[in-house]
Order: structure tokens, then sequence, then C-alpha cells
């Protein structure tokens, strides 16, 4: 904006750019909303289009309200109301819910409604439910990618408890959390560590747990095993590994010869490489991948969901690579090395570079198992969703924010008025009516809501959305 006002610039944009086509206005902020109202007058033609029930949430300066007052200055305006994805029933559960959330009075819903109630006790038992209902689906001729199982938030606990069971009734899955640092997936940890193994030069030492654990996930085998094979073969001083063979034949029973067999496959591999020049770190993860971890037998083989965090981390090392200083690129010796400096910066804290392929990669055939507001922001209709226990309070609680208020901020904030209980009430109804709105627009056919009395943390639910649902049902 502050570029905006020299002549210079000014005169070089407004030459270059004669038409604009402006997207999704009302997730942007008031400053850039300022700019285009002072550069629409010298376009030769201009396309503003904003979503009405958008907005979800208020992050990064986002402003609705001056979005709608930009769109205010066009000549010409269409309303597009006709859904090309949701069914005559959906739209109406959809009306329903958003009047019973921001307490007017329901309709009557038609008779054929389109979404049902899994109810359990307990949790798992939730998790069980939903399960089934998708192995249901599944033989009733749904494509997997058809189906999408939404949760307020996606915990750790909670990740692995659905896709553990999805795997085990052989249902492909997949993942989607953008907000999860790569230094926390199972599947990058195994990828870093087995990197500092192969790079003596690092002097990166991992300890004996953190072996076992890559070794459980590399080779695809239980904790018991992986952590018995790395007690005998790993020496962490030395970064050393003994052969499989070199072991007492009583322990390589225990540990079994299959897990023996893919320990082998590594082991010989590594010490190849370790024998060659050093590739850089995100070359070397393409060929780990590639030759070994890919391969029949080993973690990687079968997981859409861990190839996927793989590639990001690949592309993340080489953003970080092209972003070093060109003389430095190719330095890889003792004295300095990218791939090092790149562990330590990501176990210091430091965010990975941005990657997209988990953004692009939606069309794959599984299950989708992911955040609401993250399924909000693909904008990629399902058939079924599936609604993990509506009735906790994460589907209305706003996001702590310590250091930036995105309401009081705002340029409608009235400067010298408190923010009270009632605002934040207020804001919750609203945030939810466009949540459940914003998720049934796409949503084709049908709603399954996994009900549970006891929720994640073993507490009573009793939240806003659930009760929503109680007062469509007494209607």
């Amino acid at each position: 904006f502050h570029l905006w006002k020299r002549i210079e610039v000014r005169d070089y944009l407004i030459r270059t750019y004669r038409h604009l086509v402006y997207d999704n206005i009302e997730e942007d902020t008031p400053r850039s909303h300022d700019l285009m109202m002072d550069w629409l007058t010298e376009f030769d033609s201009a396309l503003l289009i904003s979503d009405e029930m958008a907005g979800y949430r208020y992050f990064l300066g986002g402003d609705a309200d001056s979005g709608h007052a930009l769109g205010l200055s066009c000549r010409e305006h269409l309303t597009l109301t006709e859904s090309y994805v949701t069914s005559r029933s959906i739209r109406s559960l959809s009306e329903n819910l958003t009047r019973a959330i921001t307490h007017s009075e329901p309709r009557p819903i038609p008779e054929d409604r389109p979404f049902e109630i899994l109810a359990s006790h307990f949790y798992p038992q939730m998790l069980d439910e939903v399960v089934g209902a998708i192995k249901k689906l599944l033989l009733e001729g749904m494509h997997p990618s058809e189906i999408v199982v939404l949760a307020p938030y996606l915990s750790d606990a909670l990740r692995f408890s659905i896709t553990h069971r999805l795997v085990s009734e052989g249902i492909p899955w997949r993942t989607h959390r953008p907000s999860r640092s790569l230094r926390d997936e199972p599947a990058s940890q195994t990828l870093l560590r087995l990197s500092a193994l192969a790079h003596p030069h690092w002097a990166i030492h991992p300890p004996k747990f953190d072996v076992a654990h890559a070794f459980m996930f590399a080779f695809d085998t239980d904790l018991v095993r992986a952590q018995l094979l790395t007690e005998i073969v790993y020496r962490p001083k030395t970064l050393g590994l003994s052969s499989f063979a070199s072991i007492q034949p009583q322990m390589q029973e225990r540990i079994t010869y299959w897990l023996g067999e893919k320990y082998t496959t590594f082991r010989d591999w590594l010490d190849e490489y370790r024998k060659s020049n050093p590739l850089p770190l995100d070359f070397f993860l393409r060929k780990l991948f590639g030759e070994v971890l890919s391969q029949p037998g080993f973690g990687f083989h079968k997981s859409i969901d861990a190839a996927k965090v793989a590639g990001n981390l690949i592309e993340s090392i080489k953003k970080f690579r092209y972003a070093m200083d060109p003389s430095l690129v190719q330095m890889d010796s003792p004295s300095f090395d990218l791939g090092r400096e790149y562990l330590s910066m990501l176990s210091e804290g430091v965010i990975a570079a941005q990657y997209l392929e988990g953004w692009r990669a939606v069309d794959e055939n599984s299950v989708l198992v992911a955040p609401a507001h993250t399924y909000l922001m693909m904008n990629k209709p399902a058939t079924v969703q599936i609604w993990l226990d509506p009735g906790s309070q994460g589907w209305t609680e706003r996001l702590a924010q310590p250091l930036t208020h995105p309401y009081i901020l705002s340029r409608r904030w009235e400067g010298n008025r408190l923010w009270l209980d009632a605002d934040e009430m207020h804001t919750q109804t609203d945030s939810l009516a466009r949540l459940a709105g914003g998720l049934l627009s796409r949503c084709r056919e049908r709603l399954i809501l996994a009900l549970t009395d006891l929720g994640e943390t073993g507490f009573e639910q009793r939240g806003s959305l659930l009760r929503a649902f109680q007062q469509i049902l007494q209607a």
C-alpha cells in the first residue's frame, strides 16, 4: 500500500495490468481493499467475487465487511443462489440448522431426512461405529473419496485411533492438517533420524529410543521388536549398526527373520551410501525413499499419508537449499552441511518451508479425515459427511490468539468499548452458523452424526451444535 503511493510504481502497475479478477475478497485485509478501491477506476474491466456465507474464521486480518464494502463499488451485481452440489433435503437441513443455531424457530424438515445418528456411550465405541458405517457405504458401492470424516480438532490421539481402525478394515485413508509441523509427523521423524545415521560427519547421535521408533515405522513392525533390535545392533556413540547375522540365534528368532531381512536390506544400502560422496539432503531422501522405504514390506509402501509427508519434507528441504547462498549450496563437508543445518533449525522449532502438495492431492481414492475448517478451505464437496462428536465444545470455541484479537483490532470495533462475554457468545454463535452452513454446502446427499455420551476427554457432551440438532428433531 505504501508503494502504491509512489508515482513510478503506480504508473507501472496501471500500464501493465488492464483487467482484474479478484476472488474471495472477503478473505483479504482492509488495507488490500483500500488499494483495490483506489485502483478499480483504472481497469478496463474488473470482476470481484465474494462468498456470502464465507469468512468462517477471522484470521490474519481478513475482513468480510470491508470486502463487502469494496463490492458495492461495482456497477453490476449478480447473486448466484442455486447450488450445483447439495440436494433439496440437504439445503433444507442447512437452513434449519442455521436457524436453530441462531435461536430462530426451525421449520419441519422433509420426510426424507438427510441425516442419521450413530449413538454410543464411550468415545472408542463411537469410532468403531463410524468405521463400521464407512465400511457399509463402501460395500454399497460408494467411492472412498466421496466420504469425509470431520472433527473440530484432529488431535494425534484421535488421528491414530480412527486411522488404525480404518487400516484394520482395509479402508484407504488420508489426512490433512496444515497447522501441524513437519517435525511432529512420525514419517518425517523417521526420515530425519535415518538421515542422521547415514551422515556420521553431522555429529548428530539419535538416542536408542528415537532409532527404535524409526525402525518401527520404516520396517513396519511393532515397538517391542524394534526396541529389541535397536538395543542389540545400534551404537549411539559411533552411529554403528552391527549385522543381523551376528546376533545370537535365540534373539534372531525373537526379533523374527522377517524383520531381520528388512533390517539387513537397509543396513547394506546404508553401508554403500556411506562409502560414496554425500548427497544434498533432499536428494538423499529421494534415493532412500525410492530404493528402500517405498519397497514392499517397508513402512512407506502402502501408506499414502506417509508418502505425502515424505514428499512435503523433501520439498521443504529443497526450498531451504534454494534459499541459502548459492556459494554454500554445494558445500557438503564436516565444516558446513545444509542437511545438518536444516535438522538443527527444525529441532529448535523453526517452521519448515511452506509446501502445497497437501492441498493439491485431494482426488485420491481414499477416505479423508480432517479438521472441519481445513475441509472448508479445501473447498471440495463429498457425497457423505461424518461429523464426529457434535456435542463437543470444540465446534464453537474460538482459536486462542494471545497476541492479537481479530475483532477488537478490526476497523468496525468501537475504540472505547470493552470485549464482554456477550460479544464472545455472539461471535461463537455466528461462527458456528457459518461453519455448519459451509460444511453442508459441500455435502451432496447425506450427513452422519456420530454422537457419544462421553467425549474424548471423558466428560459429558452438551455443546451448541448438538442442541441445535435436538431442536430440529423436536420440530
